[in-house]
């Protein structure tokens, strides 16, 4: 019963949203320059339950937390997994975090299985 209660609200809220007019002005978004980039999408659901994507991308690495086994890396966009240019948060091993260094522009490549985004290689550039 609670189940079909809080399906039907959600129904509601999301027809009530539908009757918006359609003479409202279209919302401002800031130029792409100006947008905050992301550093951490480890939340987002990619390539879960699937076969791994692969791919190979360049950016220049902005963190590198060895405790933790992550890279942060501002890249470009990545086809191979369909990814558009962004900064992000990868996992990586120990041995390929090892030479990565803040401020080192690189090629990698990525690796994305089960909801995970990893970094199998590092090439300086």
């Amino acid at each position: 019963m609670n189940h079909a209660l809080i399906l039907s609200a959600a129904a509601a809220l999301g027809l009530s949203a539908c009757g918006q007019s359609e003479t409202a002005p279209p919302a401002e978004t800031a130029p792409a320059a100006e947008m905050p980039m992301a550093s951490d999408m480890s939340g987002m659901p990619m390539a879960g339950g699937q076969a791994a994507m692969t791919g190979a991308g360049t950016g220049t690495i902005t963190a590198v937390d060895a405790s933790a086994g992550t890279v942060t890396i501002d890249h470009g966009a990545i086809p191979g997994v369909g990814w558009p240019a962004m900064a992000m948060t990868f996992t990586a091993p120990a041995a390929v975090l090892a030479d990565a260094r803040v401020g080192d522009r690189v090629a990698f490549d990525v690796s994305v299985h089960d909801g995970v985004n990893e970094v199998t290689a590092l090439r300086a550039q």
